[in-house]
């Protein structure tokens, strides 16, 4: 298992596409990763199952602390604010689906 770890971080570390958002990430304005870490906080725990009503609340609990319904409004904000920021356009699409950021 440690094997299958250490095998995929180096893949992700050498693969261009991680590079490029790596590198876009830590380029991008702060609310820009604030955003994009939030999101993927919402895509993490919009995924997981609540298999009890403890677990069941550990997620609503979470996802309400992250603001999950307030996403669509506030990538439209910065998708106006960085409006002439090509970086940070592709920077919300390229990590739309992801649950852990670079």
């Amino acid at each position: 298992m440690m094997l299958l770890m250490m095998a995929y971080a180096a893949m992700a570390t050498t693969n261009p596409m991680e590079v490029r958002l790596q590198r876009a990430y830590r380029a991008a304005p702060r609310p820009v990763r604030r955003f994009l870490e939030r999101r993927a906080g919402c895509n993490h725990w919009g995924g997981e199952e609540a298999y009890d009503a403890e677990r069941a609340q550990q997620i609503a609990q979470a996802i309400r602390g992250l603001r999950c319904d307030r996403l669509e409004a506030d990538e439209r904000w910065l998708k106006r604010q960085y409006a002439r920021s090509r970086r940070v356009r592709w920077l919300l699409s390229a990590t739309r689906e992801r649950d852990i950021m670079p």
